[in-house]
């Protein structure tokens, strides 16, 4: 087998970073697909604090993972 003479780059990693709204909106939509998008209140938050989002976070993206799973 031939040795790969190039290491990863900066640029190559970057490759595999997502931005820190793209990490907000993935934990988001992972709170989501447990509370339920009629989850109370409460609920919401406490799933907000084991995600790491505030629930202001959570709600800027409940109307785009609500359409994705009616697909």
């Amino acid at each position: 087998m031939k040795e790969l003479k190039e290491e990863l780059t900066a640029k190559m990693h970057s490759e595999f970073t997502v931005s820190k709204e793209t990490e907000i909106k993935h934990k988001a939509g992972s709170m989501w697909s447990v509370a339920g998008f009629d989850c109370d209140g409460t609920t919401m938050k406490e799933w907000c604090g084991f995600y790491g989002i505030t629930p202001q976070q959570a709600l800027k993206y409940k109307d785009y993972w609500r359409k994705l799973s009616e697909k």
